[in-house]
């Protein structure tokens, strides 16, 4: 715990990760990297996708108790509270008038701001602002992730570079829908606007601000860190000649923009933004969109390989789950080195928390994390009825 605290600025990518990113991994920097994927990983643990639910896409939890009950609260030293949840606008409308389709319009929990307790600044060595976008979850979502087109970005990264980005992500970042009060004003903004509420509640601490994303996340984040360097809102309102860090940890991460945007973020350099991809060697989604839509990657990359590990079942499978990752981040030595889990000793159950990827010879059960019963709860005349969410609209 005490490596983390005094050497946070170098596990943000303070030097780029230069010397870091060779395996075998040093293991506290493998603690970090697992401790922001635990934190993203609670967006799904607390999603409500039952779609007869009334709370359809939003928090099963509430901010008050979020992550005690994802289970990251005991024995974990880094502790923080759920400040808001962020959700974001989503439209389709049919390809054509002879569609037979209507307008979808939803607005779902997407990501959430949270901020570290005063223990958490502790074990972290810092008050870290931490923003999390979730992986793709609902049917639409899949047509916006294959929404490859660019469009343009000038509005929030200037005309310089006349830089270009995934349209589909895009609208989830930046889209609004005025009829619905949790989307009249985008997730782009409900983020910039809480950013500067925290740093204005700890402009006397030491700052930093992480983002973290899987998959569809993994993407948006690295758009929505270089908007927020960009636009100088890591910046402290009294003294705009500091700059807080700014770092995206992006997990099984597709390409967001197209080269005048990688000359937007490569113009940021030097501005305290770091991004660092962490990828699975033969996950396809890191090469989405493909080559002839133009994308490009952008900051570092830190590839591990699932295959190595023993403990996979059908590993070609599993190759683009975030557990996954997770698990492998913990075990990897390195090519052809044997898969080692004794220094970092994360529990294999979590394997099985959303699949059945675990061999059947630690007899875990598959995809155990569900509420019981399905949230149906027996009311005291004897009936049942559908009670799945805890979450406070503000």
């Amino acid at each position: 715990m005490g490596s983390i605290a005094e050497k946070w600025k170098v596990f943000s990518g303070e030097n780029d990760w230069k010397g870091l990113l060779d395996h075998p991994l040093d293991n506290d920097f493998r603690r970090y990297i697992i401790h922001y994927g635990e934190r993203n990983e609670a967006l799904g643990d607390a999603f409500i996708a039952e779609e007869k639910s009334k709370n359809y896409g939003r928090s099963r939890y509430a901010k008050r108790d979020f992550f005690s009950k994802v289970g990251l609260e005991k024995g974990n030293p880094y502790k923080y509270e759920v400040t808001n949840f962020i959700y974001a606008a989503l439209e389709l409308k049919p390809p054509s008038l002879t569609a037979t389709w209507k307008v979808i319009k939803q607005s779902n929990l997407m990501a959430y701001v949270a901020v570290a307790t005063d223990d958490g600044k502790a074990a972290l060595g810092r008050r870290d602002i931490l923003v999390s976008w979730r992986g793709t979850m609902l049917d639409p979502e899949w047509i916006k992730d294959l929404d490859f087109a660019s469009v343009s970005a000038s509005k929030i990264l200037g005309t310089a570079n006349d830089p270009k980005v995934h349209n589909g992500w895009y609208s989830l970042y930046t889209g609004t829908n005025p009829d619905s009060p949790l989307t009249s004003i985008s997730a782009r903004d409900q983020i910039i606007n809480e950013i500067k509420k925290q740093v204005a509640a700890y402009k006397d601490e030491d700052l930093s601000i992480t983002f973290v994303g899987h998959s569809m996340g993994a993407a948006i984040v690295t758009l929505n860190a270089t908007d927020i360097v960009f636009n100088g809102f890591n910046k402290l309102p009294d003294k705009p000649d500091k700059a807080i860090p700014v770092t995206a940890f992006c997990i099984a991460c597709p390409r967001i923009g197209d080269e005048g945007f990688s000359k937007v973020f490569t113009g940021l350099i030097g501005s305290n933004l770091h991004v660092l991809r962490i990828n699975n060697y033969l996950d396809i989604v890191p090469k989405y969109p493909p080559g002839y839509y133009l994308y490009s990657d952008v900051g570092q990359e830190l590839v591990v390989d699932s295959l190595e590990s023993p403990y996979l079942k059908k590993a070609l499978l599993t190759l683009h789950s975030l557990e996954v990752h997770l698990h492998t981040v913990a075990g990897y030595q390195g090519p052809d080195k044997e898969f080692d889990l004794k220094a970092i000793a994360r529990d294999k159950v979590f394997l099985n928390k959303y699949g059945d990827y675990l061999d059947d010879e630690y007899r875990v059960v598959a995809e155990w994390w569900t509420e019981k019963n399905k949230s149906m709860i027996q009311n005291d005349d004897g009936t049942w009825e559908l009670k799945d969410s805890e979450e406070e609209i503000n």
